[in-house]
């Protein structure tokens, strides 16, 4: 018969088996865990996963914790997710893959300075280096390079590359609205769909952004707002919508005169902070909150408010009763909060200006400055303000000067070298030299012009457009 002291030695013998099984088991689920995230954090599906003796099926399995991962299998998803199997099993990277995350984060930062440089082809070489990086980087560094990556396409002109960035972010369970990342990703989509030609896409990716903006911070306007805003009224302008252009505008403008103090702004993130944590949603209500303690961002604030002021100015030109002395109050202001292609922009909405108020001479000096602001790079708004100086000068009886800068864009646009996008753009600007060539005196030349616009876009008869120039591309 079995003494008590032997049944004693056996019931620690099976707790501790016990313990055992738990902690595999424990270990299982972590690892499906990690699985599952890293594969959403890289933006897979689990049939991307699957293969190699792998169905999805049992990949399912792996992700919930029901079955243990083979060391092979392990390997292989390991090097398919850009991580080490070290991570997969505990969690924790070694020292060396570390210190390898951390230079890529800096390879990364350099980078991003390089952009803010205005040092594009630079900024984007980095970028790719860091992406082009196996195992990849940690899901946060390349959420950023690939970011950093679209602006600088962006900046270089190449905006359906940099669209395809941008989709694939969105696309990502990433930062949702409320958070910087979040508003760069929809800001720029916008702004890349005008680029590329598509006002209507740029109208309804930045619709859909806006609506879920007002969705977390409800009536409240925030620089959020303000930042999308500025993308959205221009898409709103150059899609010919100007009602809801104006609306927007009208919205935003008492936000911005005079700009909140940071501690007002702050006020708003953490409203919606608090919002976001009653209603459970823990993630969005730090994200809200470590925005509200970022503040203040006062260059970034100005840019967007000047913008917005700009905008607002070029909208009060395209009515059907411009109003160009109205218009200059709000472009004026804008010129000491803007650089760059931005200023460039307000320039030369200053130049349409001064010329409806038949200033002709201060239209020569705005057009004047927008074109040494827009550099020799290939640029919209280089290339309307030839346009706009060629038209002052003829307004100014400097026919010969007219012709000098008419042929300047001729140039540009048969050469390729403009930055405009085919189509709509491309065939606007066409239509405009013609419209111009026709106010010179130049029939020929004017038809030229017309036929190439034609040619751009199929447009039907080649009536000519307003006097007065409207950039088309910015």
């Amino acid at each position: 018969m079995e003494s008590s002291q032997q049944r004693c030695r056996v019931v620690p013998e099976r707790s501790n088996a016990r313990t055992g099984m738990e902690s595999a088991q424990d270990a299982t689920t972590e690892i499906g865990r990690r699985l599952r995230d890293l594969r959403r954090e890289r933006g897979l599906k689990q049939s991307d996963l699957a293969g190699e003796g792998m169905s999805v099926s049992y990949l399912s399995l792996l992700e919930s914790g029901k079955r243990p991962v083979t060391p092979v299998i392990l390997r292989r998803l390991a090097g398919v997710l850009g991580c080490t199997v070290e991570y997969l099993r505990t969690g924790e990277h070694s020292d060396r893959e570390s210190e390898r995350q951390r230079e890529l984060l800096l390879q990364l930062t350099v980078a991003e300075l390089a952009l803010r440089d205005g040092q594009y082809p630079a900024a984007l070489a980095g970028c790719d280096q860091v992406l082009a990086e196996q195992p990849t980087a940690a899901a946060g560094t390349v959420r950023r390079a690939r970011l950093a990556r679209a602006d600088a396409l962006e900046q270089l002109g190449r905006p359906a590359e940099a669209l395809a960035d941008l989709h694939a972010l969105a696309r990502e369970q990433g930062p949702g609205p409320g958070s910087t990342q979040w508003l760069q990703v929809e800001a720029a989509r916008c702004r890349c769909h005008l680029l590329a030609g598509e006002p209507t896409s740029a109208v309804t990716v930045g619709a859909a952004a806006l609506a879920a903006l007002d969705g977390v911070f409800e009536a409240t306007v925030t620089e959020d707002h303000l930042g999308l805003g500025v993308a959205l009224i221009e898409a709103y302008r150059r899609a010919g919508l100007a009602a809801p252009a104006r609306e927007l505008a009208d919205r935003l403008l008492p936000w911005a005169a005079p700009a909140p103090e940071p501690a007002a702004r702050a006020a708003a993130f953490r409203a919606a902070g608090r919002r976001a944590q009653l209603a459970g949603d823990t993630a969005l209500a730090l994200t809200l909150n470590e925005r509200a303690l970022a503040l203040p961002l006062a260059d970034e604030l100005g840019r967007r408010l000047g913008l917005l002021r700009a905008g607002y100015g070029a909208l009060l030109l395209d009515e059907a009763v411009p109003e160009p002395a109205l218009a200059k109050e709000y472009l004026r202001p804008a010129t000491r909060q803007l650089a760059g292609l931005d200023l460039a922009a307000c320039e030369l909405n200053l130049a349409r200006a001064e010329l409806m108020l038949d200033q002709v001479e201060a239209g020569i000096t705005h057009a004047q400055r927008a074109l040494a602001l827009a550099g020799d790079g290939p640029s919209g708004i280089a290339l309307w303000a030839w346009l706009q100086l060629g038209e002052a000068r003829r307004l100014a009886g400097r026919p010969a000067e007219a012709a000098e800068a008419l042929r300047r864009v001729e140039w540009l646009l048969e050469s390729g070298e403009h930055g405009l996008a085919s189509g709509r753009d491309l065939a606007e600007t066409w239509r405009a030299l013609g419209d111009v060539w026709l106010g010179q005196g130049s029939p020929d030349s004017a038809m030229n012009a017309y036929r190439q616009g034609l040619a751009a876009a199929g447009l039907a008869g080649a009536a000519p457009l307003p006097a007065v120039l409207h950039p088309a591309a910015s």
